[in-house]
C-alpha cells in the first residue's frame, strides 16, 4: 500500500508534511487493483490511472466518482475531507497519534480557510483533534505564506496581462487567462482585482487544465456552487471531466476545446438567464496555442 499524488503536492502541503515528519508522496502515474481516492472529485484531477475497483473519500459539491466507485464516504456538508477521515477514526475508536491529529487539523484548517467556513460539526472535529494533541500553532506556522518567489510573481503579472474580460449582465465580471504555472496564485490576484469568476487555462500537451475560482459575490448572485458547476459543465461539453468546491474547482478538457471555451462559458451563463458579452478578449487564446 502506498500514497500517490499524480501531479505532486503543492508547496503548502510539502511544508506541512515535512514539518510534521511525513514523507512527500511520489508523483507520476498511479495504478493498482484497488485505489482509494481522497479529496478527489473527478478522474480528470489525477490524470490516467489504472484500477479494477475504487473507493472515494470526498466533500466536494460536485463529485463524478461517487457513482463509479464501489464504496464512498461522501458528504459535501463536511467542509473538509480531513474532517470526514477524522470523524471515521474517532467514531471507530482508533487512537490518533499527536502528529496525525496535527496533520488532520491542517487539512481541516486549509479547506475551511483557517476556520472561516465553520459549522458546529467542524468545530466538534477540531475540538477533538486539539484534545488529542493537534497543535494549532504548529499548523499556522507551517501554513503561513512566505514571500512569493520571483517566478510566482511573474506568473501573477502574466496572468493579469493576458486577461480576457467578459460581463455577465451588468453585475458580474468573468475573466480568462493562460498560464503554465502558479495558476491558483494568479487567480487569487485576479479576484482581488475585481473579477467574480476567474478561469486559468494551462496547456498540457493534448489537454487543457482549467483552474476556476469564484468570488462571494458570484456565489450570492447565482445562488449556486459556481466554480464547481462551471468546471462540471465545461468538462461535460468538452468530453473531459471536472468538479470541485463552490468557489474553487478544476477541469481537464481536450486541447481542441480552446477555441470553443469562450462560447461554452457564454452558454453556461445564458442558460441560467444571464446576458454574456466580451468587454476585452485579451490575448489568452493566442498565448495558449
Amino acid at each position: 500500500m502506498g500514497v500517490c499524488a499524480p501531479e505532486g503536492v503543492d508547496s503548502v502541503a510539502k511544508r506541512v508534511l515535512a514539518g510534521l515528519g511525513f514523507g512527500i508522496p511520489e508523483s507520476g502515474v498511479c495504478s493498482g487493483a484497488r485505489l482509494l481516492f481522497v479529496d478527489v472529485s473527478s478522474l480528470s484531477q489525477v490524470g490516467p490511472v489504472e484500477f479494477r475497483e475504487c473507493a472515494v473519500v470526498d466533500h466536494h459539491v460536485v463529485n463524478e466518482l461517487v457513482g463509479r466507485c464501489t464504496s464512498s464516504l461522501y458528504d459535501p456538508e463536511a467542509r473538509a475531507s480531513s474532517a470526514l477521515v477524522a470523524e471515521v477514526l474517532l467514531g471507530s475508536g482508533w487512537t490518533i497519534p499527536r502528529e496525525y491529529a496535527t496533520l488532520l487539523l491542517a487539512g481541516v484548517m486549509y479547506d475551511t480557510r483557517f476556520l472561516r467556513l465553520l459549522s458546529p460539526r467542524v468545530l466538534r472535529v477540531v475540538a477533538r483533534l486539539v484534545e488529542l494533541g493537534g497543535d494549532v500553532e504548529v499548523v499556522q506556522s507551517l501554513m503561513a505564506q512566505p514571500e512569493a518567489p520571483y517566478a510566482e510573481r511573474v506568473a501573477s503579472l502574466k496572468g493579469l496581462s493576458r486577461l480576457g474580460i467578459y460581463a455577465v449582465d451588468q453585475e458580474l465580471l468573468v475573466t480568462v487567462t493562460c498560464l503554465g504555472a502558479y495558476e491558483s496564485t494568479a487567480l487569487r490576484r485576479i479576484l482581488e482585482s475585481g473579477a467574480d469568476v476567474a478561469v486559468a487555462v494551462a496547456a498540457r500537451g493534448s489537454e487543457l487544465r482549467l483552474t476556476i475560482r469564484a468570488s462571494a459575490r458570484a456565489l450570492k448572485a447565482l445562488g449556486a456552487p459556481v466554480a464547481a458547476e462551471v468546471a462540471s459543465y465545461l468538462g461535460r461539453v468538452a468530453g473531459g471531466g471536472g468538479g470541485g468546491h463552490d468557489a474553487a474547482a478544476g477541469a481537464v478538457v481536450p486541447a481542441t476545446f480552446l477555441d470553443r471555451l469562450e462560447g461554452a462559458l457564454a452558454e453556461f451563463f445564458r442558460s441560467r438567464g444571464f446576458k454574456f458579452r466580451a468587454l476585452d478578449r485579451g490575448r489568452w487564446v493566442e498565448e495558449c496555442r
